[in-house]
């Protein structure tokens, strides 16, 4: 076990001093400034010239692409209001159009109902002028038929009158 905790202390002694190092080291750039003589390895230094000529430039390029979608946005809207406004009075003139259409109907329904109703008294009178006609010519029909029969009669007399008048004269 001693040789066991020997290995530990000799690990622990690294762990501490590697710590220690860690330290040192965020003190040291949390104090020196960022322009300091003394750069960092993993970091490479840009002055404050070149900073600002490619912040410029981002900006700009990301100003113009805000104002190209904020124009393409402006556009579209005003394409969307007009084609609101568009759809708006399509709706009215089909509103109104299908008003007119409904008064339409509505008017020939009541011609429609108006001629239905002349045309049920116009076949009313038919049937009556129908039936008077068949009455009169049932009374014209019954009316010659005696004039005809009497007729018959009256020429039977003067035939056989005449025919007398003739054997007398013989």
């Amino acid at each position: 076990m001693a040789a066991f905790r020997n290995g530990n202390e000799e690990s622990d002694g690294m762990v501490n001093a590697a710590n220690e190092d860690l330290g040192l080291n965020l003190r040291q750039s949390v104090s020196d400034p960022v322009g300091s003589a003394r750069p960092e390895p993993n970091f490479s230094l840009v002055s404050n010239e070149e900073r600002d000529a490619v912040s410029k430039r981002d900006w700009s390029a990301a100003l113009d692409l805000v104002r190209e979608a904020s124009e393409a946005i402006r556009i579209r809207d005003e394409r969307a209001t007009e084609m609101e406004i568009e759809h708006r009075l399509d709706a009215e003139r089909a509103s109104d159009e299908i008003r007119t259409l409904q008064e339409q109907i509505e008017e020939t329904e009541l011609r429609l109902a108006e001629t239905e109703g002349r045309l049920r008294v116009a076949e009313a009178r038919a049937a009556e002028a129908e039936a008077w006609l068949a009455r009169m010519h049932d009374a014209i029909v019954t009316s010659f038929s005696r004039v005809v029969s009497s007729d018959d009669a009256d020429e039977a007399e003067l035939r056989a009158a005449f025919a007398n008048s003739l054997g007398e004269t013989r």
